[in-house]
């Protein structure tokens, strides 16, 4: 039974105070000096102290150090104007017992008024465990919301979600308190309830069993984002309720880089393909150079002794004819070879396409053009390009049409400046040429470009040279 000091003595029965030892709380009755008059046996057990020690000191003393100021203004204040307060109001209490441990509590406060005195009763509720298991729940939230995944958890019967982490908020741009009014079909239009109904229905069926889905969800703001999710059935609640636990994950990073790796692979596989079209041009080439050329080049030299032999005029000229046809066969090949070895150029191929030139003008000028290349020819600018590749075709369309050489060489030159320069073995200039359209054309986009161009007889031999030189940089 609990015990209750002299102030209480002719205040009811035992039977009467025995109630309070009924409770399943600490329950203390203190008089308006703040000392303990009663105290239950589970006051005893909470505070881990005998009766005769709790009964008469004061209720201070169960408060800890740095609470007890502001308790005794309280119970000043509650005095003036004494009302029932139930337990679980939300305030953070904590009791402390005699040894000084101290505990989470709740407490409950009423007013007692017996004969002309005022008491208070007071309830208090060990509420450890609970406080416990609310910080680690606070905690396990605390760690979902710093996922970057979106958590989304909705009931397995109205589809309505219950509690969606700050990466759901993240990723679909709704807040929380508008996702948990909303279900997975907002944000997954193309879904239907018959197909979560049956999703739902497998993962209930085995509490082990997860599930991925690849899709689309849609944010608040009209885009889609892409993302894999996962699925699996969260354990029956006290009231028979069944949930499902779905994470989403971002994975529009991850399809760019398949699709760039996948991109890389083609052009790793267009790549190989065009080297082996190239060591089959080449091989091609080589054979067509090392024995065909050379034997109709020996076919040719045995028809000319055959036909210094003859005495007839009718088969010298026949056969003459029939060298000469072997010559422009000859021709043809090896401009066929000059082909065979150029790499195909792709659409921003500066070589390439000064390459393409010389292969088109190698046809009218029945010679195959030399060609070298020195410095970066593919960091041209593209303003000067356009220039330099119509001066080339004018300038070997020239050599065509006028020089009637059996030698014709090309030669780039980046670094400071850009210089194209096309000599020819052919029958040459007399003085320095500015004249006629062609050279004038070449001569105006030199100067355009803030360069000059010029056209004089081979220092070095017979034929021309063509200088057309362009500073690399343009304003």
């Amino acid at each position: 039974m609990g015990r209750r000091s002299e102030l209480l003595e002719g205040y009811g029965d035992a039977f009467a105070w025995s109630l309070f030892d009924a409770a399943p709380d600490a329950v203390f009755v203190v008089a308006e000096s703040g000392e303990i008059a009663f105290a239950n046996d589970q006051a005893s057990a909470m505070f881990d102290c005998d009766l005769d020690d709790l009964v008469g000191r004061s209720v201070d003393s169960l408060v800890p150090d740095e609470a007890r100021g502001p308790h005794r203004a309280h119970r000043t204040r509650y005095r003036a104007e004494p009302t029932i307060r139930s337990m679980g109001v939300g305030l953070d209490l904590r009791a402390r017992r005699p040894d000084g441990s101290e505990f989470d509590c709740e407490i409950s406060l009423s007013p007692l008024a017996l004969g002309d005195a005022t008491f208070v009763v007071a309830g208090v509720r060990d509420v450890g465990e609970r406080v416990r298991a609310e910080d680690h729940l606070h905690r396990v939230l605390h760690t979902l919301d710093a996922s970057d995944d979106g958590i989304f958890l909705f009931d397995a019967d109205t589809l309505v979600y219950s509690h969606v982490n700050s990466g759901a908020v993240r990723l679909v741009g709704y807040q929380r308190e508008e996702l948990e009014r909303m279900t997975p079909l907002h944000l997954n239009p193309h879904s239907t309830e018959d197909e979560y109904r049956e999703l739902i229905a497998k993962l209930l069926s085995d509490p082990d069993a997860t599930a991925q889905r690849q899709t689309r969800l849609l944010r608040k703001d009209g885009t889609e984002v892409p993302v894999e999710k996962t699925y699996r059935a969260g354990p029956v609640g006290r009231n028979g309720s069944r949930w499902i636990v779905g994470l989403a994950r971002d994975i529009t990073a991850r399809l760019e880089a398949e699709a760039e790796l996948a991109e890389r692979n083609r052009q790793l596989q267009a790549a190989q393909q065009a080297v082996m079209l190239a060591e089959d041009h080449d091989r091609l080439a080589r054979d067509l150079h090392d024995t065909v050329i050379q034997r109709l080049f020996a076919a040719g030299l045995s028809l000319q002794a055959v036909a210094a032999m003859s005495g007839d005029e009718r088969i010298r000229t026949r056969l003459a004819t029939t060298v000469d046809d072997l010559d422009a066969t000859i021709r043809e090949l090896r401009n066929a070879i000059f082909a065979l070895q150029s790499p195909a150029p792709g659409p921003s191929g500066v070589r390439g396409r000064i390459l393409d030139v010389i292969t088109e003008a190698s046809v009218a000028m029945g010679v195959e053009p030399r060609i070298q290349f020195e410095g970066a020819v593919e960091t041209i600018d593209e303003r000067i390009v356009e220039h330099l590749i119509a001066t080339l075709r004018e300038a070997l369309s020239n050599v065509a049409r006028h020089a009637h050489a059996s030698g014709v060489r090309v030669s780039i030159n980046v670094g400071t400046d850009i210089e194209l320069q096309v000599v020819d073995d052919g029958v040459g200039t007399s003085g320095r040429v500015l004249g006629g359209n062609g050279v004038a054309n070449m001569a105006r986009r030199a100067e355009k470009l803030g360069g000059r161009a010029s056209l004089e007889p081979n220092h070095d031999g017979p034929g021309c040279r063509m200088d057309w030189k362009v500073p690399a940089e343009l304003p």
